[in-house]
């Protein structure tokens, strides 16, 4: 088991990766050993007040959302009932980490759901990092929930990304007013107002977007990173992670003190819904339901390829 303030590195011959069972099992830094370029977003704030809210926390590298994203609470109409926090019920305790031969399994109990959420961390070649999932519901009753993996990407001026072929749409969860598209509502990728989503990206915009695909079967999505002649791949397990998220906030400052109206941000996020809470995704037809005793199974890939 990790103690507090202890991290756990895993190397293969192209990459380096840092993990963190004390902030939350958080994947802390991903580095290619080729270019040094390190391809996770670090958090250089000062001081932090994880009591205050998941913004308020060191936001670094890759944590993990479950049973949802957006706080929220209410009632389905069979009678389900929800509430939770902001950003899930995972980034604010201490995991458990075990490395051995090469792989690094990292576990979370979440007795007040009575779910167990257990992540292998492993190198599948030397520039692919392949993550394996399960999600146990040892509970008597069933959980409605929402999974995302929640990473935050390095970027800088030169940066761009490549959707995946098939997602010619995207739903609108919420933006800045300056995006000129509308919050809940689907928008196509192929108009003015959605073609700077893709970069390269500044601070100087002041905005902000969040939105989702359609349910996809080919979700190479891609993050290209001219400047040391790279790109950041994902990939994920359709079956269980239909849609992908996508962040980018380009000097937007959503707490108002300042800091990051200086920070680009940018993710994708592999996700079993449209949307960041459990009404949105109600009203998308995209709600999972993990029924008591059962469990949930699934893969995420990120590898990095010479451009």
């Amino acid at each position: 088991m990790c103690q507090v303030g202890e991290t756990v590195r895993l190397e293969s011959a192209g990459l380096i990766l840092t993990a963190d069972a004390a902030c939350g099992g958080k994947l802390r830094s991903l580095v290619s050993k080729t270019s040094g370029r390190e391809f996770f977003y670090q958090d250089r704030r000062p001081a932090f007040a994880p009591e205050t809210g998941y913004s308020y926390h060191d936001v670094s590298g890759w944590d993990e959302c479950f049973p949802s994203v957006a706080a929220c609470r209410g009632n389905l109409p069979n009678g389900a009932v929800y509430d939770y926090p902001d950003h899930g019920a995972l980034w604010q305790r201490q995991w458990t980490a075990r490395e051995e031969n090469g792989v690094l399994t990292m576990t979370c109990e979440v007795e007040e759901y009575g779910c167990s959420f257990t992540r292998r961390c492993s190198f599948a070649q030397e520039n692919t990092l392949l993550l394996e999932y399960r999600i146990e519901n040892r509970g008597d009753r069933d959980i409605p929930y929402v999974y995302s993996a929640h990473p935050l990407l390095a970027v800088d001026d030169s940066c761009r990304v490549v959707m995946p072929k098939e997602m010619s749409r995207a739903y609108n969860y919420i933006s800045a007013e300056n995006s000129a598209l509308p919050n809940g509502s689907w928008f196509d990728l192929s108009s003015d107002a959605a073609k700077r989503i893709t970069g390269p990206y500044s601070p100087a915009r002041h905005t902000f977007i969040k939105c989702f695909s359609d349910k996809l079967q080919s979700p190479r999505a891609v993050v290209e990173y001219p400047q040391s002649g790279e790109r950041l791949i994902f990939a994920q397990d359709t079956a269980a992670l239909p849609h992908l998220g996508f962040l980018a906030q380009e000097g937007y400052d959503s707490l108002g003190d300042g800091y990051f109206a200086g920070e680009c941000l940018l993710a994708f996020e592999p996700t079993t819904g449209v949307g960041d809470d459990i009404a949105t995704c109600v009203q998308t037809g995209t709600l999972s339901v993990l029924s008591a005793g059962s469990s949930l199974c699934f893969e995420i890939t990120i590898s990095v390829e010479r451009m």
